[in-house]
C-alpha cells in the first residue's frame, strides 16, 4: 500500500517545464499580468553566501570584483514594472528556525497576500516559516522554490562527514555571522530528516499546487564552463545532474513522491539565478554568460504562480 501511495503521488506531480519554456519566450509582462502582480507582494528570499554577493551587506566575505550584486536583476524588472517587493534581510548562513522568524515577520506585516520567489537555502527557510506557522500558508498565493536543496546537498554532507573540512565549514560559517548549525542544516542526513516529518509533509499537502519547485542542471562540458566545476562535478559523480550545488533530486518534491509541480532547465548553474559575472573580469566565460537572462527567468516563473 505504501508504495502504490508513492506511486500516485509521483504521477500527480506535472512537469510544467513546457509551459515555463513556452512563457520564456514573452519579452514582458502583459498589462493583465501587471494588474495582477500588483495585488501581492513579492518577497526576495536569497540563500547561503547571497551576502557575499551584495556591495551593501557587512559580510566578512566580498565577491563583488568578479560578480554583480544579487538579486540585482530582480529588484531592477520589480522596480520597473512598479510591483511591490521585499528583499527579505535574513543573515544566509544562519539555521533555518532563525532566518523563519524573519520571513514569519515579513508576512505577517504585509497588507497584501504574498508571492515568494526563494533561492537555494532561502526554500529551506520559508518551508521552515511555514512549518512553525502553518496559518500562514492561507497568505501565500504562490511560491516558487529556485535551486533548494529541500533534501540536502551532496558536497556540504561531504564536508560534515571528514573532520578537518567540518571545522573549516563550521568556522566559514561562523566567521560570516551565522552558525555551525546553518552547515549542518544543509546536510542530507539533517535535511532527509526533516523533510520526513509529518508536520512538514502536511504543510507542503497544504501548499497543492501553490509551490513550484524549479530545478537546473549544467552538464559538464570540455575546460571549466562554470565557476562551480569541482562542486558540480563531484556531486554528479555522486547523484547525477546538479546546478553545482544542489542535484536535481534533491531540489524536486515529486522526486520524494510529494505532489509538487516542477520545471527543469539545462545548462543554468545555481549561480546563474540570482548574479552575473562581471564582464571585465572572467572573459573566459563570456560566451556562457551571455546565455541568460535573469529577469525572464524571474518573469517566467511569477507569472507561473499568478
Amino acid at each position: 500500500m505504501g508504495l502504490l501511495f508513492l506511486v500516485l503521488n509521483f504521477a500527480w506531480a506535472s512537469d510544467l517545464s513546457p509551459v515555463y519554456f513556452s512563457k520564456f519566450k514573452e519579452s514582458s509582462f502583459s498589462a493583465a499580468e501587471i494588474k495582477e502582480l500588483k495585488k501581492f507582494k513579492v518577497l526576495l528570499v536569497p540563500g547561503v553566501l547571497a551576502e557575499s554577493f551584495d556591495s551593501q551587506s557587512g559580510n566578512q566575505i566580498k565577491v563583488g570584483f568578479i560578480f554583480e550584486d544579487a538579486f540585482h536583476e530582480q529588484k531592477v524588472l520589480l522596480t520597473k514594472e512598479k510591483i511591490d517587493f521585499s528583499f527579505v534581510a535574513i543573515d544566509t548562513e544562519s539555521p533555518v528556525e532563525v532566518n523563519a522568524l524573519t520571513i514569519i515577520s515579513e508576512i505577517e506585516k504585509s497588507q497584501k497576500p504574498v508571492l515568494i520567489y526563494s533561492h537555494s537555502k532561502g526554500g529551506l527557510d520559508t518551508l521552515e516559516a511555514l512549518r512553525l506557522r502553518p496559518e500562514l500558508v492561507s497568505k501565500v498565493h504562490g511560491w516558487v522554490s529556485v535551486q533548494s536543496p529541500f533534501w540536502g546537498s551532496e558536497v556540504a554532507s561531504l564536508m560534515y562527514d571528514n573532520d578537518f573540512l567540518r571545522q573549516t565549514g563550521k568556522s566559514l560559517f561562523e566567521w560570516m555571522g551565522g552558525s555551525a548549525k546553518g552547515m549542518e542544516a544543509l546536510t542530507i542526513k539533517e535535511r532527509s530528516r526533516y523533510m520526513d516529518s509529518a508536520d512538514v509533509r502536511s504543510v507542503i499537502k497544504s501548499l497543492d499546487k501553490k509551490l513550484l519547485n524549479y530545478a537546473s542542471y549544467k552538464p559538464n562540458a570540455f575546460g571549466v564552463d562554470t565557476p562551480l566545476e569541482i562542486f558540480r562535478n563531484i556531486t554528479q559523480d555522486l547523484t547525477g545532474n546538479n546546478d553545482g550545488v544542489v542535484s536535481l533530486k534533491s531540489a524536486m518534491m515529486k522526486e520524494h513522491g510529494l505532489n509538487v509541480n516542477y520545471v527543469v532547465e539545462k545548462n543554468v548553474d545555481h549561480l546563474m539565478t540570482m548574479t552575473k559575472y562581471r564582464p571585465d573580469k572572467l572573459d573566459f566565460l563570456q560566451k556562457y554568460r551571455a546565455k541568460y537572462d535573469q529577469q525572464r527567468n524571474t518573469m517566467t516563473l511569477l507569472k507561473m504562480i499568478l
